[in-house]
């Protein structure tokens, strides 16, 4: 048998796995003012055998640093080392990449100057959070805002594994190295930011290393991917990063797929209907609104929905201008 127990951390939720006499803790907590207090307390005071990431976000791998301090051992999948090793954008290389993309799109000088200031911004925000004593006052999903110190996770996951009979399964997406749990016998999901209720997280743009350079990562083709094989799984209860669990995962996990083939059966109709496009002009079309006022989370949207269509041989890109097949 095993137990589980949640503990609210702000906008965040941890779980303690405790299974064959092992406590496995999901997701390290994001790092605000008095969190680590509150997470030793809800945890009754004894410490976990290991703490398992489920990426390399700040609000998921924030007390990692702290963790291993008490002497918990921190895993993390592979993919996602660097996002926990190093502030975000701190590379030249990722910020220039960052910025290629955004050119890319076809965007309007305008639009780019604001990504470039958005780009610059988070950067410096990533390395106040990395090196700042103090926490930041902008606290809004949590009392405080969030600190990030970097660590080198005691264990780099690679591909799926198991921890004292948790297993630990490989689905990228939402980040290269993104990493979900599950306790088959009870039909338990650990999903972190994979499935959350009611919510579907939007495709971000990211990069991973190729040989001597970056190559973007396609995130919403491996999310969709990753999702696919989850609804293959028979999980019935999920207790995501964010939110209370849930019973119903297989039907969740199936409604998330449905939204995703939505959207892209919307980009590929504009395509199909009105011609080849850039990304920015599919924003246009589709989101005039978020084109304008969110360009960076609409133009990612569309990126990914593009992405996945590809992956499928349904579109295709060239010379900057999508069309659909």
């Amino acid at each position: 048998m095993a137990d589980v127990r949640s503990i609210t951390l702000g906008d965040n939720t941890v779980h303690l796995v405790e299974r064959a006499g092992a406590r496995v803790l999901v997701d390290t907590g994001p790092d605000f003012a008095g969190a680590w207090e509150t997470l030793k307390a809800g945890l009754g005071g004894a410490l976990p055998d290991v703490v398992v990431a489920t990426h390399g976000h700040h609000d998921h791998a924030g007390l990692g640093r702290r963790w291993q301090g008490a002497g918990t051992p921190v895993w993390v999948g592979k993919g996602d080392g660097l996002l926990t090793a190093r502030p975000l954008l701190q590379s030249p290389a990722e910020t220039a990449a960052m910025l290629a993309w955004a050119e890319s799109t076809g965007a309007p000088p305008e639009t780019l100057a604001h990504v470039r200031e958005r780009v610059e911004s988070r950067r410096a925000a990533a390395l106040r959070a990395a090196e700042s004593p103090e926490y930041p006052e902008d606290g809004v999903r949590w009392p405080t805002g969030l600190r990030y110190p970097p660590f080198e996770a005691d264990k780099l996951v690679e591909g799926d594994g198991e921890v004292t009979g948790v297993e630990l399964l490989a689905a990228p997406g939402h980040t290269p190295g993104n990493l979900v749990l599950a306790v088959r016998e009870e039909g338990w999901l650990f999903s972190g930011d994979q499935l959350l209720p009611e919510v579907d997280p939007l495709p971000a743009i990211q990069f991973v290393a190729e040989g001597e350079g970056l190559r973007r990562f396609p995130t919403l083709a491996h999310f969709a991917a990753s999702l696919e094989r989850l609804a293959e799984g028979g999980f019935t209860r999920c207790f995501p990063g964010h939110g209370e669990p849930f019973d119903g995962a297989g039907e969740a996990l199936a409604g998330a797929l449905a939204r995703i083939e939505r959207r892209c059966t919307r980009v590929w109709d504009s395509l199909n209907d009105g011609g080849p496009a850039t990304v920015y002009e599919l924003c246009t079309r589709l989101y005039p609104r978020g084109a304008e006022r969110h360009f960076w989370q609409t133009a990612s949207s569309v990126q990914g929905q593009l992405d996945l269509l590809a992956s499928r041989g349904e579109a295709r890109e060239a010379d900057g201008r999508w069309e659909a097949c």
